[in-house]
């Protein structure tokens, strides 16, 4: 049981390192050590997903080693659409990693015990232009159990805010057709979303960009660069301050 549960965690964290190898084909997808890197994470998630019983996993990940190796070689060219096709893939792979059946009934795992992701219940939608940062940041904070939707511009966020009921709108600044500082005017003039919680993340510590995202109605802001510490901090200190604001006011 010691040596499933060791490939068990294996298997998640393999998940993990093909996710950013993924990340890191989308900032440069002519890297040819990209694309090995990629083709080795696979295969290495399909060998340790066969031993935990993980056959669909096994496979999904042999077909993405193929693509990988298919790019490499030439034979497929690697638009933005294959990207976006493997950015899905891997986040299946990542949830085969983590649910229960990941470990065989035969090791006597507790049902309902391993590999579960804790759900917070909140939903934030991430806003930003890039594919890259988009999927880091939805990455980051689905790991900590957010459920994360995601807009390419200001213009699907806006019909996104209107459609959804969001505990959190993440946002750039620059991005095409609306950009985030209209965004963030048009969801603070209707009523029903003046508190609702809006983070800007920048591009760098400009002190001229995050007043003008304070001026238009954000509560906070994040920096790229720095997001692994700072992002999923301030996610959940702005909902908790909602629900706590909300609180007082039933009371």
């Amino acid at each position: 049981m010691v040596m499933i549960e060791l490939l068990r965690r294996q298997v998640q964290t393999q998940a993990y390192t093909l996710t950013n190898c993924v990340l890191s084909l989308a900032r440069d997808p002519l890297a040819p050590e990209q694309l090995d890197a990629c083709a080795s994470a696979a295969r290495l998630f399909e060998g340790t997903a066969h031993m935990v019983g993980l056959q669909a996993g096994a496979a999904l990940a042999r077909t993405m080693e193929e693509c990988f190796v298919a790019v490499r070689r030439g034979d497929i060219e690697l638009q933005q659409e294959l990207i976006g096709l493997m950015f899905q893939s891997v986040e299946l792979l990542d949830s085969m990693a983590r649910l229960p059946h990941a470990v065989p009934s035969r090791f006597g795992a507790e049902p309902g015990r391993v590999g579960q992701l804790c759900s917070t219940g909140k939903r934030v939608l991430v806003v930003d232009d890039s594919l890259e940062v988009r999927e880091l940041e939805r990455k980051l904070l689905r790991y900590r159990g957010y459920d994360v939707v995601t807009a390419g511009d200001g213009v699907a966020a806006w019909y996104a805010v209107l459609s959804g009921n969001f505990d959190l709108v993440l946002t750039d600044i620059d991005m095409p057709l609306l950009d985030g500082i209209r965004l963030i005017r048009l969801i603070r003039k209707d009523p029903r979303f003046e508190r609702l919680p809006i983070l800007i993340a920048c591009d760098s510590d400009s002190a001229q960009l995050r007043w003008r995202g304070f001026d238009a109605g954000a509560d906070y802001y994040v920096i790229k660069g720095q997001l692994h510490d700072t992002l999923v901090e301030a996610v959940a200190t702005l909902i908790d301050r909602r629900n706590r604001d909300d609180d007082s006011e039933q009371e």
